[in-house]
């Protein structure tokens, strides 16, 4: 396994309970003894608690649910998202991070955690990546008061099980990884979705073979693994080893097309199957129009329905067109057709839309579903001037009736800012 094995210094930094150590920090609060959430309580008790303090948690309050279901809490503050403030507190750690590495060093993962690639800038700063890494999150928290932890490694994925597994319990908020450590520290992890990339639905399916802990993936046939998971296989056997061969300025480096576009929605309110049409429809004019600004149709169309928590469960479904498709109308038509298929007399909660098998538009004719024969070039021009209209004046400027009906959601997501106020 040497051969494989390369050697970087990657810290992998998390902002503590960002929305919410944001929010204890407008006030002037000290989040590690602060019993706050951030939710939108005008939305009612289904709202989603989108984060709670470093103090809730240490008394075991989980990171995601709704409000009715959080227990009484003295002197309990709830705070309404402001996504736009939340998005400058991240814009200025990431001016702070730039203070210490260059830009291709830098890897930006989420709203609230990123990589950096200190290899070389240790000399220049007289500093180990430990002392690198106290630094840097010593100055966000003097010049932000938001407290985060650090993952180190020899690797990005070392960095990060570094930081997942292990920072959160350490007085320094920092922890270290390197490939010497893996058999003592990577290997006992499970249950297997506590390491980073392996979801549930892989955790079930690994689970399956026998494989319980992150070492008994490092011990098995990678041969085996490559066969049943592909390319995923291969990469699971080496990062149960802590190989990654991922740089961060090859990241940047490997622009990869977008496989995918996709929008969900889980609902403040249970839906019916007759108003969960409208709600379709506003996804699917918004991702068709996503897909007309990148100069794609998709071929095949995923429908995902959750069902209210009180019945659980829901489905998963996708049709593959005969073309590919950015007409509005026929992709509706495959998703109400997966719906008579598949859909339960339950009230519903959560959907989403995702479209996939991307490829250039083209104005060649095709079939419909019905066998009638398209225009694509006149529905091309009509989709361009609506588009344009929408471009100019907002998305609001141009909506389908429906959006104003009561089960209507796109005149209430208008203000929002991923999906809340900002």
């Amino acid at each position: 396994m040497d051969a494989y094995k390369t050697y970087r210094e990657i810290i992998c930094i998390d902002l503590k309970s960002f929305y919410a150590s944001v929010e204890c920090a407008l006030r002037g609060l000290d989040p590690f003894t602060t019993p706050l959430v951030v939710a939108d309580e005008g939305r009612g008790g289904g709202s989603i608690i989108l984060a709670v303090s470093p103090y809730l948690k240490t008394l075991g309050i989980p990171g995601r649910l709704r409000l009715f279901e959080l227990p009484k809490i003295k002197n309990l503050i709830i705070a309404k998202p402001r996504m736009r403030t939340y998005l400058q507190y991240s814009s200025e750690i990431i001016r702070i991070y730039l203070n210490y590495v260059a830009p291709e060093d830098l890897h930006i993962y989420s709203v609230d955690e990123a990589f950096l690639d200190v290899t070389g800038y240790q000399n220049y700063y007289q500093k180990t990546t430990y002392e690198l890494a106290q630094t840097i999150l010593n100055d966000v928290l003097v010049q932000t008061k938001i407290p985060a932890t650090a993952g180190i490694g020899d690797t990005l994925f070392l960095a990060k099980a570094a930081l997942d597994i292990e920072s959160k319990k350490v007085p320094s908020g920092i922890a270290e990884w390197r490939y010497q450590d893996v058999p003592e520290k990577l290997w006992p992890v499970t249950p297997l979705s506590k390491m980073w990339s392996i979801g549930h639905q892989m955790e079930r399916r690994l689970n399956q073979l026998g494989l319980f802990k992150v070492g008994d993936i490092a011990q098995f046939n990678r041969d085996v693994l490559n066969r049943l998971f592909g390319i995923l296989g291969d990469e699971l056997y080496f990062h149960a080893h802590g190989i990654d061969a991922s740089h961060i300025a090859k990241k940047k480096e490997d622009v990869r097309p977008m496989r995918s576009v996709g929008q969900g929605q889980t609902l403040f309110k249970d839906y019916d199957a007759k108003a969960i049409v409208t709600v379709l429809f506003e996804i699917i004019d918004d991702v068709t129009m996503r897909l007309r600004a990148l100069g794609q149709e998709a071929k095949t169309l995923h429908l995902a329905i959750g069902y209210s928590k009180a019945f659980g469960g829901g489905f998963s479904r996708q049709i593959t067109l005969p073309y590919a498709s950015c007409d509005p109308k026929v992709l509706m038509a495959t998703a109400l057709k997966i719906m008579a298929a598949h859909l339960e007399d339950l009230p519903i909660r959560r959907v989403s839309i995702r479209l996939t098998g991307l490829q250039p538009f083209t104005l060649e004719e095709q079939l419909s579903l019905f066998d009638v024969k398209r225009s694509k070039a006149k529905e091309a021009l009509f989709y361009q001037a609506l588009d344009s209209v929408k471009h100019r004046f907002g998305t609001q400027s141009i909506s389908r009736l429906t959006s104003y009906f009561e089960s209507g959601t796109k005149k209430d997501r208008h203000h929002l800012i991923g999906g809340h106020h900002g």
